[in-house]
């Protein structure tokens, strides 16, 4: 990946509006910009690109060795012991006056800091509107990291038995995508059953999955950095008869949506293609969230696929398609793939079965 590239899209932008250079603080940022991982040392970190094209990234002494042999085209500063971070990033700076920054990756008090010390003015989204449109490389690494989860997920039907616990279930799926070359859980494993699955976002319990109840698996790893993003929705014992229908609902709009991607076509007006089928079925009331986002370094950024994004697709955007249908107090249904935009369409990445199975 041309990280040198990337750094030059921003220094293009601070010189065309005026800025000395910009911090960021966001790990994401740091990682596309440089490389660095997403470091885990106690105290803090930022990286300052200059507008004459200078990259400078800030670290403790914890996460020095690791940003070093990693950073590509950065100047590593470690931090000493008991050093203030922003006073170091001031020198750093070579006493730079107005000075851009992420403001949707700061807090109060890291603004206030940096106010001490610099004329700070917002870029926005600029780094997240860079990071839509993925690289080839970038792409690959989401379909390995996808590929690592189909694989995980089937490994893992032979160890589901109808009556075991929801966290029993995401402890088998968990240690498969570890098996199959998850480096990182991409985000907290949902598992959700029978009622709990009218929950979108319900978290494992020790509630036992059983008598034919719809239970919504969503799960993601990170390979190199790179995020997946998975939803099935299988039934423990022969399912309800609602359930069965709501899933079929749910899966003629998810395959609406993807047979409709492609470049030009809005994020509102793709989640209108899904949720005009839910509503057609008369469960527009159940379908209470978009019916994507976008995936990434970061498992949910832009763009969105919902109905306030009113900007086109382009080639390059990856995105989920994840209709639901939640039935407070009944029950749930998701069904959630990854896609590529194409120049002539889109191209599903996750290859796992979507008929409806039976545990």
């Amino acid at each position: 990946m041309n990280f040198a590239r990337r750094r030059g899209r921003v220094e293009e932008y601070l010189v065309e509006n005026g800025f000395d250079g910009m911090i960021c603080t966001n790990p994401e940022s740091i990682f596309y910009l440089t490389n660095a991982p997403f470091l885990t040392g106690s105290a803090g970190k930022a990286l300052y690109i200059s507008k004459e094209g200078k990259a400078s990234l800030v670290v403790s002494s914890l996460d020095y060795e690791e940003a070093f042999d990693r950073s590509e085209g950065t100047e590593i500063v470690k931090m000493e012991m008991g050093e203030k971070l922003f006073e170091r990033l001031r020198r750093v700076s070579g006493g730079a006056d107005k000075v851009g920054f992420e403001d949707g990756f700061l807090t109060v008090r890291a603004y206030d800091a940096l106010k001490k010390n610099f004329n700070l003015a917002s870029v926005g989204r600029l780094i997240e509107k860079m990071r839509e449109v993925k690289e080839p490389e970038e792409l690959k690494n989401i379909e390995g990291a996808v590929g690592a989860s189909d694989r995980a997920v089937t490994k893992t039907l032979s160890n589901l038995r109808n009556g075991m616990t929801e966290i029993e279930a995401a402890s088998e799926i968990e240690y498969h995508m570890r098996r199959e070359g998850g480096e990182a859980l991409a985000f907290e494993t949902i598992v959700a059953s029978g009622p709990r699955a009218a929950y979108p976002h319900g978290m494992p319990s020790g509630k036992r999955a059983s008598g034919g109840e719809a239970v919504v698996f969503d799960f993601g790893v990170k390979v190199s950095g790179y995020c997946s993003d998975t939803t099935r929705t299988f039934f423990f014992g022969q399912p309800r008869d609602e359930m069965v229908k709501v899933y079929d609902i749910v899966l003629e709009a998810q395959e609406a949506a993807i047979s409709s991607a492609r470049p030009g076509i809005t994020g509102k007006e793709l989640d209108g293609v899904a949720r005009s089928v839910i509503e057609g079925h008369g469960y527009g009331k159940y379908f209470v969230h978009g019916t994507g986002h976008g995936v990434g370094i970061a498992v949910h950024e832009g763009p969105s696929v919902n109905a306030s994004n009113n900007e086109p697709l382009v080639p390059g955007n990856v995105v989920t398609i994840e209709p639901g249908i939640y039935i407070p107090k009944v029950g749930g249904v998701r069904i959630e793939d990854v896609i590529v935009i194409t120049e002539d369409g889109s191209r599903d990445l996750t290859k796992f079965r979507k008929d409806k199975m039976v545990i």
